[in-house]
């Protein structure tokens, strides 16, 4: 009867061990394809926003990779014996399936640059994700509990397994004897299994580094740990792989599957021991490194990696060369685990796109990220639209004859009314559109809105010589001097009054392009000046092979006409200057006595806040008078008080006048 009920017993338990390993090897699996998807759609949202940043092909390849990273973890679940994971599993595929269609028509809006992309992500992408989000979460977060009771019940089954081979014992020393080498064998298989399984769901099978998940719950308990001020600040790395996909694509998955372990092998090996690192999915790693006295030392170990990473790969299909881009994040304040990786993942992709290699996350540069980006799609609208509402707004300058203090010119500076942030000045939004595909339009629209409104002038009876900023790139584009024509006939200007100013930089820059393109505009009949004359690359040698009719002065050179030797620094190129037949315009002035110094100089025109400021197109004929009149005011009281030595030296009253960006 003993030996019956021990038999019984022992069998019961051994079943109900079996029942309850097989339910926890189920639960924890159903835990990691659930986050694995949560994990995958976090991703691939994530590069949705970053390809409406940057619509580049790599960007949406990440993002098709990550979303069938979801597809497939979510259809793996619901191959569940459970009915219930197959029912929330069948429901978060059609919901991605929702949300993966209105990302990829978004995709196909921001590569098209259509404009409708704000608004189809508004109303259809956003609400998508943030359905698909909050009922992914839910879900991965109760099978999540699941598993962790499923552990707790094998562990209770364990005890009283335990407890019942105790009793067992008591009952017949040799029985259970016997019996206890069976259970015991049992249980370390059964441990085994779980061990196996647990190692499984969080670790990827390719490299055998912890996966994403791992990594996340790592740097939450590291994130408890430096909070409670028990250990040094962690940091994070993001690394992301260049040419992977190159290897992957021409020598096949087999080689860049090899790659992939190699390349984990290598950033394993130049971390500390207590530093883990994990493949987050496709070429991307990141890195924890939990005791970081310093960023010197979080530099130092990127540095490493970035030299193993170098190092050529001698893989079964030949030796193949890649290289790393690493991004860093100190946790210089509390911080959740998001944040911080998305922390170096900008710094990481700022590496990527600079070439630098490595970079640390500076607040300045990457957290007005999103704001410049928002503002960058505003300007994008706005030029593609064709500035339907007037918000791009000239701005006029005058431009003084200094032979006789006439004004018969004014630059045009560009000014943005923005309906949310009000009048920007151009420090605000040209950067955001300089060597970016909005450059170009840009330039051509502002060039269409200053020869308009130099017809008006004329019109008026006031023949006013126009200057328009014209961008670098435009040197390169074939179709500018066919633009510029255009915008004369459109507005039927003459050509003599319209004037194009190229910085000296721009012209250096590949000079027999910009030859090219300036000869085509002098052939117009329009005026060319070379802008900030001194401040770039540009020497009069240069100069006396490309078709320009002017240049202007750099403000470098006219605010401290206070020596000799300075006013000598300004004679010496403008008599070169007019040995080239070009006309001199000095900008900058901020006080009219040194029109006299420009004057003795051999300057033609002068231009300044000391003359008049930018003003609206409406204002400027006034302005044209305030200036005419301070220049004539100017030129008279320097005549009658001082007449100056040769060499040009200045009043006490201008050296002590303070230089005024403008």
């Amino acid at each position: 009867m003993v030996l019956l009920g021990l038999g019984g017993f022992t069998f019961y338990g051994n079943l109900l061990m079996t029942r309850t390993t097989v339910a926890q090897s189920e639960a924890l699996g159903l835990d990691a394809h659930f986050s694995e998807a949560r994990n995958a759609i976090s991703v691939a949202e994530l590069h949705t926003r970053q390809y409406q940043l940057e619509p580049l092909p790599s960007v949406r390849v990440r993002y098709v990779s990550a979303s069938s990273t979801a597809r497939e973890a979510l259809q793996r679940a619901a191959l569940s014996h459970s009915p219930e994971a197959r029912e929330d599993a069948r429901r978060l595929l059609g919901e991605h399936e929702v949300y993966s269609a209105a990302a990829e028509k978004l995709l196909d809006l921001v590569a098209n640059a259509d404009p409708d992309a704000t608004r189809l992500d508004r109303a259809e992408v956003a609400p998508a994700f943030y359905t698909l989000q909050h009922d992914i979460d839910t879900v991965a977060h109760r099978y999540h509990d699941m598993a962790q009771r499923r552990v707790a019940e094998l562990r209770q089954a364990q005890v009283r397994m335990l407890y019942a081979i105790a009793v067992g014992f008591v009952v017949g020393l040799l029985l259970v004897a016997v019996i206890w080498r069976l259970v015991l064998s049992f249980q370390r298989r059964l441990a085994l299994q779980a061990d196996s399984n647990e190692h499984l769901a969080s670790h990827d099978s390719l490299t055998g580094l912890p996966n994403r998940m791992k990594f996340h719950r790592k740097l939450a308990e590291t994130l408890r740990t430096a909070g409670s001020g028990s250990s040094p600040t962690a940091a994070v790395m993001m690394i992301d792989l260049n040419g992977f996909k190159a290897v992957n694509d021409s020598l096949g998955h087999q080689a860049g599957d090899d790659l992939l372990a190699e390349a984990g092998r290598r950033i394993q090996g130049a971390l500390r021991e207590y530093d883990m690192v994990a493949r987050l999915g496709g070429d991307e790693f990141a890195v924890l490194l939990p005791r970081m006295p310093d960023l010197e030392v979080a530099r130092q170990v990127a540095e490493r990696i970035a030299a193993a990473l170098r190092e050529d790969f001698l893989l079964s299909a030949g030796p193949v060369a890649i290289s790393g881009s690493i991004g860093i994040a100190m946790e210089t304040e509390p911080v959740d685990g998001d944040d911080l990786l998305r922390c170096a993942d900008a710094a990481m992709y700022r590496a990527k796109t600079t070439g630098s290699g490595v970079a640390v996350y500076d607040a300045e540069t990457d957290t007005g990220t999103h704001d410049r980006d928002l503002l960058f799609d505003d300007l994008r609208t706005v030029i593609e639209s064709g500035d339907p509402q007037g918000n791009l707004i000239l701005h006029y300058q005058p431009q003084i004859r200094i032979s006789d203090g006439a004004a018969d010119g004014a630059e045009a500076l560009l000014r943005w009314w923005h309906p949310q942030r009000g009048l920007l000045s151009p420090a605000a939004f040209l950067p955001l559109a300089e060597g970016t595909e909005l450059e170009t339009p840009l330039t051509r629209m502002v060039l269409d809105k200053a020869t308009e409104q130099a017809q008006r002038w004329l019109e008026q009876g006031r023949a006013l010589v126009v200057a328009v900023n014209v961008s670098a790139r435009c040197l390169f584009d074939e179709g500018f001097a066919t633009s510029v024509e255009a915008a004369l006939k459109r507005n039927q200007l003459p050509a003599e009054l319209l004037c194009l100013e190229f910085t000296d930089g721009a012209i250096m820059t590949r000079s027999q392009h910009a030859v090219e393109v300036l000869r085509s505009l002098h052939d117009l009949g329009v005026q060319v000046s070379v802008d900030d004359f001194g401040a770039g690359f540009s020497s009069m040698a240069h100069l006396r092979h490309l078709p320009a009719t002017g240049l202007k002065i750099d403000r470098f050179f006219v605010r401290d006409l206070a020596t000799q030797d300075d006013a000598a620094l300004l004679r010496n190129p403008t008599e070169l200057a007019h040995s080239l037949r070009l006309s001199v315009v000095a900008e900058g002035v901020e006080d009219v006595s040194v029109l006299a110094v420009l004057r003795d100089l051999g300057c033609d025109h002068a231009q300044g806040f000391g003359l008049a400021r930018p003003v609206p197109a409406e204002e400027l004929l006034a302005a044209c008078e305030e200036a005419e009149q301070r220049a004539r005011v100017g030129l008279t009281t320097i005549l009658t008080n001082q007449e100056p030595p040769e060499g040009a030296a200045v009043s006490q009253a201008t050296t002590e006048q303070p230089a005024v960006a403008g």
